[in-house]
């Protein structure tokens, strides 16, 4: 069944848990009673090798500007249902600053052992191939986090969540999820760079048949990497969706932090639900998110940059300058 906005709502908010439980240099997470407020119970820790987000300023000539490994951290859990015993859904964590850091970054393509012949791209794919998942008594479960979680789910179905950078590494443990549980397995993605070349897009989307990618169109992180064959040859995955300002629930101030903000796609999906569950945690979200959409100047400059964006079609390292200038010019984040 396609996830529709309401679950999809309820997906994003238990990423966006995940995120906020995330302690630097930790395996331990904050505790979070909005997980349980929200009808799911904690079975589980994803741990995997922090991302390192090397500072362009201080890189040395010559030498790639890539995803760097760290200690290794909380980075996502896996939950039951309270309702449904038999569902279960994986929320994995993004990164602080990853889509200012996009705009200057390099990736590195490399060969894939989950799908022959296709490549991804190796600073995201190296956290993901770190990953584990471990019991709530501090037991590994599985070799790698795609055996543990089939292992725990067992006869049911799960749903494995990510944003931003933990979208991309939510894509490779969905489709491995999924060769395991077959069709049991799908994925709700918000933000996702590009994980791979047109070879991988195609081997995800015949191996996950249930997955919903959602992607804001004045967000920079969707765009990168660019497809730039032979050297970098990558692609989105097919049937993303795209958020556009003229029909979005919500309007969100224009910024590169807001363009991309977990919490501001949910708004961007349902306004209502999203404002519902309004809380301290997420007060960053709703400096961004104005409301309904009405009449002002931010609003006349999102729809009138949605018209050249969509109009420079598959040129995404221009429509990156497009939005980095804009937003450098109206001194928002970069």
């Amino acid at each position: 069944m396609p996830i529709t906005d309401p679950e999809a709502v309820d997906y994003g908010f238990l990423v966006a848990f995940a995120e906020g439980m995330y302690v630097q240099g930790s395996i331990t997470p904050h505790d979070e009673p909005r997980i349980a407020a929200a009808g799911w119970d904690v079975v589980g820790h994803l741990l995997a090798q922090d991302s390192v987000l090397p500072d362009p300023s201080a890189a040395a000539p010559g030498v790639p500007l890539t995803v760097q490994l760290g200690l290794t951290v909380f980075y996502g859990f896996l939950a039951r249902s309270q309702t449904d015993p038999n569902r279960y859904a994986v929320a994995v964590r993004g990164t602080n600053g990853f889509a200012e850091w996009v705009i200057d970054a390099d990736f590195v393509p490399r060969p894939t052992p989950a799908a022959p012949g296709a490549k991804v791209e190796m600073g995201f794919y190296s956290i993901y191939d770190s990953m584990t998942l471990v019991g709530m008594t501090g037991i590994q479960i599985g070799t790698k986090a795609a055996d543990g979680i089939a292992t725990v789910v067992d006869a049911g179905t799960v749903t494995v969540c990510g944003h931003s950078l933990g979208s991309a590494i939510a894509t490779y443990l969905s489709f491995d999820v999924a060769k395991l549980l077959g069709n049991r397995a799908t994925a709700c993605l918000f933000a996702s760079p590009r994980t791979g070349d047109h070879a991988w897009a195609a081997a995800y989307g015949a191996t996950v048949a249930d997955y919903r990618l959602i992607n804001y169109v004045l967000d920079v992180v969707p765009y990168v990497p660019f497809d730039a064959p032979p050297a970098i040859p990558y692609s989105t995955l097919p049937g993303a969706q795209i958020l556009l300002p003229s029909t979005a629930q919500a309007e969100v101030k224009f910024d590169i932090r807001c363009n991309h903000n977990l919490v501001c796609y949910c708004a961007m999906l349902d306004f209502a639900d999203t404002k519902k569950r309004a809380s301290a945690q997420d007060i960053e979200a709703w400096r961004c998110i104005l409301g309904p959409p009405a009449f002002g100047l931010n609003r006349e400059l999102t729809l009138a940059l949605e018209k050249p964006v969509i109009a420079l079609g598959g040129a995404a390292e221009h429509i990156v300058d497009l939005i980095d200038v804009t937003a450098r010019a109206k001194g928002g984040h970069v």
